[in-house]
């Protein structure tokens, strides 16, 4: 294995898909005993672990090396998974973005598996290694997260955006709807930082947001009705009320 440079980046924004994050405790000290990675529970992991591991398709080809993860602090939670995919989608020097919900460590393969196919890694947000994009920009996090639902969503996600009742109705838009224009996405870059600048709570943040043609749809659960109130307030300010659809949602008390 190529020795790779074992930098973590931080993501100081709302986060896609969970893994394990381990978090600094100051009640007691907890001995350990070190075990194989391929023996032991493989759903916590080091970071130092993950970096370096193999990624396999299902056909057993290898697609590529993690090379970082991108975290977010303030969560604990793995934004996404960076592989090295240039030799695999035949483009040199070039990294995929993939949700960590995508991959699942397989102890026979000894590697991580993913059930993605050529094709969609193609789709993958990708970069090259001297080129990282800005993750504290909004279109950038929300390419992520609409490569994230066009694959199958993660639902486990506050949003629950491609599992949800009111996704999976076939008149319904999803995030693969998401309009192109400059407009359409000035739109929802504009509402999802003005909400990620609030103080509002992690499942606020993480709610999903799809323009097309002007038209903005709003999805997902929040905690209070003061929530919802402060995110039709934003989002009014950045798009024409009466091309706003509230799907929005309070958890039930």
């Amino acid at each position: 294995m190529k020795a790779i440079q074992r930098n973590i980046l931080i993501s100081m924004i709302p986060l896609l898909t969970p893994m394990t994050v381990f978090a600094e405790t100051h009640e007691k000290t907890v001995m350990v005993t070190p075990t194989s990675r391929t023996s032991r529970n493989a759903d916590t992991w080091r970071a130092s672990e993950v970096i370096g591991q193999n990624v396999k398709n299902s056909g057993d080809e290898v697609i590529g090396e993690v090379q970082d993860l991108l975290i977010d602090m303030k969560s604990g939670q793995i934004h996404s998974v960076v592989i090295s995919s240039g030799g695999f989608l035949g483009i040199a020097d070039t990294l995929s973005a993939v949700p960590v919900t995508a991959l699942r460590f397989d102890s026979a393969a000894k590697a991580f598996k993913t059930k993605l196919t050529k094709e969609q890694l193609g789709k993958a947000p990708q970069f090259k290694t001297t080129s990282w994009p800005d993750y504290s920009d909004a279109t950038t996090i929300e390419a992520m997260r609409s490569y994230r639902d066009s694959i199958g969503g993660d639902g486990s996600a506050p949003d629950n955006s491609a599992q949800n009742d009111k996704a999976q109705n076939k008149n319904s838009l999803t995030a693969i709807d998401q309009g192109n224009s400059e407009k359409d996405i000035q739109i929802t870059k504009d509402i999802r930082t003005s909400v990620i600048a609030t103080e509002l709570s992690f499942s606020a943040k993480n709610i999903q947001i799809i323009t097309k043609d002007e038209n903005v749809v709003l999805r997902g659960e929040l905690e209070n009705h003061t929530e919802h109130q402060a995110i039709l307030k934003i989002a009014k300010n950045h798009a024409n009320a009466s091309k706003i659809t509230d799907e929005l949602t309070v958890k039930a008390k």
